[in-house]
């Protein structure tokens, strides 16, 4: 049996997000919350002034480089922007008033292009990373996020942020980082597959986490826990922990979408079992790198254990 441990590990050297990448994004959030505080300030000084707050996967130290395809490199990061209400008044704007300040004030700040989503504004740089400005409003102990045209939501990212924190451990964040470069690979060499959202595979890790003192054992059986739970007849679901509580994130998801996911973690847990019950260091290896996560995970020494 070939124990990929160290295998693992390398492979969480090459995909997190760490050094200049890194400090790049960091330096592309402070001139961007450095912009738009400057824009309010001078264009609408008598309104209420954006405050900021980091949220995702970047918060959690979760990110991972993305495969560069065509000299880009899709990475992202997101960052909350906040008006924050004094008690007994009310100034809060339209939902597209908001979103339209915000995009504002950024969309001159990248030689690539601005984009209004309905859930935020995105910033995109010419490398191909971008970072995504979702708008809220604060009163009390109520959040909204203002999404576009007319949706007010209830979303508290820090309480998510607080939670993962509370039940997560240096080796789920691993998992989780493994998790996503295996989204990465399997959605670059086949474009019409579309997999759960890096916040959906962050719950579903969690969930399911089952602690090995190997990385290779602890994600095979992990992968297993996660797989025979959504394979289960009404099974196939992601409750979301915090707020809004208790919501199925794939409530909408369609038979294929379903079945696609199933079938890809499936063979998932076949590569990482195959690997498992080899002897061989490298063929165990193969069978990872081949369909699973690609040439960036490293190959095993030509040697038997």
């Amino acid at each position: 049996m070939a124990i990929l441990h160290e295998k693992f590990i390398d492979f969480n050297s090459k995909i997190e997000l760490k050094g200049d990448r890194k400090d790049s994004l960091l330096r592309s959030r402070k001139s961007i919350r450095d912009k738009i505080k400057k824009w309010f300030s001078e264009n609408q000084p008598d309104r209420l002034q954006p405050k900021f707050r980091g949220q995702g996967s970047f918060e959690m130290n979760t990110t991972v480089k993305p495969i560069v395809v065509k000299g880009k490199r899709k990475y992202d990061l997101d960052d909350g922007v906040y008006f924050i209400e004094k008690a007994g008044e009310n100034n809060r704007e339209k939902i597209d008033t908001w979103h339209d300040w915000v995009y504002n004030a950024v969309n001159t700040h990248t030689i690539k292009e601005t984009k209004r989503k309905n859930t935020c504004v995105r910033v995109i740089f010419s490398d191909g990373h971008h970072i995504d400005l979702p708008i809220y409003y604060k009163k009390g102990t109520s959040q909204k996020l203002a999404r576009r045209p007319n949706d007010w939501i209830n979303s508290e990212p820090v309480k998510f942020t607080n939670w993962f924190n509370g039940n997560s451990n240096k080796q789920t964040k691993r998992l989780i980082r493994y998790m996503k470069a295996w989204k990465d690979f399997r959605q670059t060499t086949n474009t019409h597959l579309k997999f759960p959202s890096g916040f959906a595979l962050t719950i579903l890790i969690v969930n399911n986490y089952v602690k090995k003192q190997h990385d290779d054992e602890a994600f095979r059986e992990t992968i297993r826990r996660m797989y025979n739970t959504l394979s289960t007849r009404n099974g196939f679901k992601c409750l979301r922990p915090t707020t809004p509580r208790g919501e199925n994130i794939f409530r909408d998801y369609s038979k294929t979408r379903k079945n696609d996911f199933l079938k890809a973690l499936k063979s998932l847990l076949d590569d990482c079992d195959r690997a498992k019950n080899d002897n061989n260091f490298q063929k165990a290896s193969e069978y990872l790198i081949k369909n699973q996560f690609g040439d960036r995970f490293p190959k095993g020494n030509n040697r038997n254990t």
